[in-house]
């Protein structure tokens, strides 16, 4: 009877759910900076001014994190991403409106992408034990070939037809992404009200190894989404058509995807990933170390992205799944994920604002990619001392 009870657990559609929603995880924000001019031009805007489109999702992630793990107890994981999906159809479709519901939308997209980054590693930890490593691989697979086809593909799709009709296509993915997940929602579980008294967890907020985890991942992430957010027009000051600037967007994501899908299946067979948190520190610096050179090369770039994308990819896939790696309750699991991104992704927003205004106060790249290596060193040096234990 246990054993058909684990068969049981879960619906036959939950692998292909998990799969939309690694394909909804980023999409929706990458795609935009490559038509950042296109969108300030339609709501007559300055270009700068939507510099925030980055930075909001981010400050969302922050914010609602330990918001989601609390509102996902009383009313279960699934049921939460199920209306994080909805959410995200309605919010991905106001941003081609007019300029005040494009402000209201992308909150709206990034609270829904909140749910899906804090339960995700939860609904695995708990519904497939025995497969962390390999389902956290094909999210992060589906999230980095889709982010990839999003920052590349709303380039020509603007120019054929329109960015509205590219955000049109990317909210009808979320939608999809809702419809799938519907069975899902019979496994939902909520907690009883005795057992949210007494099964509270581990207060991560009290754990120093949580916090090194936190600072590690605050620390790749600022990385990572100053990098998402200038790539392009650094690659651009170096000489690169805009076209050009938009495939390397999308190589930088495209270009990582083995390691989304391997580094998960590596950690999960290793009790230290020390190495694994060397190897993307020092492959992050030399990324960032090529764009002090402003070759006009494509192929140079296109190295660039190799790097940046490897060394961040690593990263946040790693910190995904050492949610539930470090723990041993979906409980613990769920709220070191809230804990973790909760202040982690409040520091990573500081990234593209701080490193855009270097930019505008100095009129070049040197100060601002200083500030995102001293970072690459930052978080190595966080992660290397995290995985002094094996369990949070």
């Amino acid at each position: 009877m246990n054993f058909l009870e684990k068969i049981k657990k879960h619906s036959p559609l939950l692998i292909l759910g998990l799969f939309f929603l690694g394909v909804c995880m980023r999409m929706p924000i990458t795609a935009i900076p490559s038509v950042i001019k296109d969108i300030a031009q339609t709501f007559n805007v300055e270009t700068t001014s939507l510099g925030i489109l980055t930075t909001i999702p981010l400050l969302c992630f922050g914010l609602l994190s330990s918001v989601v793990s609390a509102l996902a107890q009383r009313i279960g994981n699934e049921l939460t991403i199920e209306l994080a999906m909805i959410l995200m159809f309605i919010g991905s479709y106001l941003r081609i409106l007019n300029f005040s519901s494009l402000m209201i939308g992308t909150i709206l997209v990034g609270a829904a992408i909140t749910c899906i980054n804090v339960l995700l590693p939860a609904i695995i930890s708990d519904k497939l034990p025995n497969q962390i490593g390999s389902v956290t691989g094909m999210y992060n697979v589906a999230m980095t070939l889709f982010a990839a086809i999003g920052a590349y593909a709303i380039t020509p799709i603007t120019h054929a037809t329109s960015w509205q009709t590219a955000v049109i296509i990317i909210s009808i993915v979320a939608l999809i992404a809702a419809i799938i997940w519907i069975p899902n929602l019979r496994y939902n579980q909520r907690a009883t009200n005795e057992s949210s008294s007494t099964d509270r967890g581990t207060n991560m907020w009290k754990n120093a190894n949580a916090w090194w985890l936190l600072l590690f991942f605050g620390g790749q992430c600022f990385v990572f989404y100053s990098i998402v957010a200038w790539l392009p027009t650094i690659a651009m000051d170096a000489g690169l058509s805009s076209d050009n600037a938009s495939l390397v967007a999308g190589l930088l994501q495209l270009l990582s995807m083995p390691f989304a899908f391997a580094i998960p299946v590596i950690a999960t067979k290793m009790k230290n990933r020390q190495p694994i948190m060397l190897f993307a520190g020092i492959i992050s610096l030399i990324g960032t170390g090529m764009m002090f050179f402003p070759v006009n090369s494509l192929v140079y770039y296109i190295f660039v992205a190799l790097f940046l994308g490897a060394g961040t990819t690593t990263t946040f896939v790693l910190a995904m799944t050492l949610f539930g790696l470090k723990t041993k309750s979906s409980t613990d699991t769920r709220n070191l994920s809230g804990m973790v991104q909760s202040v982690g992704y409040l520091i990573s927003a500081l990234g593209p604002i701080v490193v855009g205004n270097l930019y505008s106060q100095t009129h070049n790249w040197f100060a601002s990619l200083i500030v995102i290596a001293i970072a690459a060193i930052f978080f190595t040096v966080c992660g290397v001392i995290a995985e002094r234990k094996q369990f949070i």
